[in-house]
């Protein structure tokens, strides 16, 4: 791996243009760092948090930090999650399911899961004394890229094009599984023990994404790869309340 991986990977992730000079993240899209790039992003907002929390309210502080993960990804997971509960809870075949997730607009499921994705984020968050805050989220952006890596490793992509192909496409998945994998145990590091329930919970929530979008849609999307870190990403959070 190469720092031009790494560079790939904060550029596909976030919205920090640091892509090769031809404005190209890359074939490979730097997937094995994928568990570092999440930890950088919770450890910003984790910095965001700690200073608004001391001039206002841990409330406050929790709700500047969550947006300030969605501007620094683009809203790209955000997206996901709206995009698949829409194609996965609605009706229709495999075709329409797709397509529908496909469409820009959202609808009655993307709206819900929005609003209780982004609630759960804020509650787990501000339930948590800033310090402790700062560590979950910097766990948890790490172990929600990993969970993401998983899904490309270990589930079938099902389109021709998209966003997703190149993150799914290419070689050396397993290499890329292990030193992401070994990415996401450094972060975790910072508190093993919460970190093992985190891990719990963060596969549990893959494991069940990724059976869904299997029985609904025959496998991932790169939506399915954005709602899988954001809702992997609640769960690490969560295990931070429940486990205090």
């Amino acid at each position: 791996m190469s720092i031009q991986s790494l560079r790939s990977a904060v550029a596909f992730l976030t919205v920090i243009p640091v892509a090769a000079r031809e404005g190209e993240p890359g074939a490979r899209l730097g997937r094995a760092y994928f568990p570092a790039v999440g930890a950088l992003v919770g450890l910003v907002a984790g910095a965001v948090l700690v200073v608004v929390a001391a001039i206002t309210t841990p409330m406050l502080g929790a709700v500047v930090a969550v947006a300030v993960m969605a501007v620094l990804t683009g809203g790209l997971h955000l997206d996901g999650v709206a995009d698949s509960a829409d194609g996965l809870f609605g009706r229709g075949d495999r075709a329409q399911r797709l397509e529908t997730m496909r469409d820009p607009r959202v609808g009655s499921y993307g709206a819900v899961a929005l609003i209780v994705v982004l609630l759960g984020d804020v509650a787990a968050l501000s339930a948590l004394p800033p310090p402790k805050g700062v560590v979950a989220l910097v766990i948890g952006g790490a172990l929600s890229r990993w969970a993401m890596l998983g899904v490309v490793a270990f589930v079938p992509y099902v389109r021709t094009s998209g966003l997703g192909v190149a993150a799914a496409g290419g070689a050396n998945r397993a290499f890329d599984l292990v030193l992401g994998s070994a990415l996401a145990a450094l972060a975790c590091l910072l508190d093993w023990r919460r970190a093992l329930v985190a891990v719990l919970l963060v596969g549990l929530t893959a494991l069940i994404v990724s059976s869904v979008a299997r029985r609904r849609i025959g496998g991932a999307t790169g939506d399915i790869y954005g709602a899988t870190t954001e809702l992997c990403q609640l769960a690490a959070m969560v295990a931070f309340v429940v486990h205090t």
